[in-house]
């Protein structure tokens, strides 16, 4: 998971939170931009990140990007598109 907001808050939020997964702290916004998340065409403090999920291969290649996550469905969502990736279960 990646964020655009500061390290101590991203700190806080896996606190409030539990998460059990690392959260990138990218203020600077330098790897959602990389990304092409950041919507540049705005003003600065409206240049928010787009919630995408990127899948990565092993080869470190971009294998799918899904753009309209939503929080009802994320978890199937995503066990779907590991298992068309071929992502093996545990």
């Amino acid at each position: 998971m990646a964020s655009v907001d500061s390290l101590d808050d991203n700190t806080k939020f896996a606190q409030m939170h539990e998460a059990d997964f690392p959260i990138l702290a990218d203020p600077s916004k330098a790897t959602a931009k990389a990304y092409g998340v950041i919507r540049l065409d705005r003003p600065p403090e409206q240049q928010f990140a787009a919630r995408w999920t990127f899948f990565i291969g092993p080869d470190g290649r971009i294998r799918h990007i899904e753009k309209n996550p939503t929080t009802a469905t994320a978890g199937q969502v995503m066990l779907k598109n590991l298992d068309d990736l071929g992502v093996k279960k545990k």
